[in-house]
């Protein structure tokens, strides 16, 4: 899929991030989350599907003492 940044010609390109949010005043991080990244630009594109994913696993998990959680879906 072409980048959507103005300027830009490069390809997204699916890879596994690490995301940091910000959750009942903490910051947790989300390892191993499927992303598109584009090579040139940097920009990145994570699914619809995917960011509904996070919050419901911020919800079940982020009641714990944890701060670091795995992408499994």
């Amino acid at each position: 899929m072409k980048c959507h940044s103005p300027n830009c010609t490069g390809e997204y390109e699916p890879q596994e991030i690490s995301h940091s949010v910000v959750y009942q005043e903490r910051t947790v991080t989300i390892h191993n989350v499927p992303a598109d990244i584009c090579p040139d630009c940097g920009d990145l594109v994570i699914a619809e599907e995917t960011t509904l994913y996070l919050g419901d696993l911020l919800g079940r998990k982020g009641r714990s003492k944890g701060t670091e959680f795995r992408y499994e879906a």
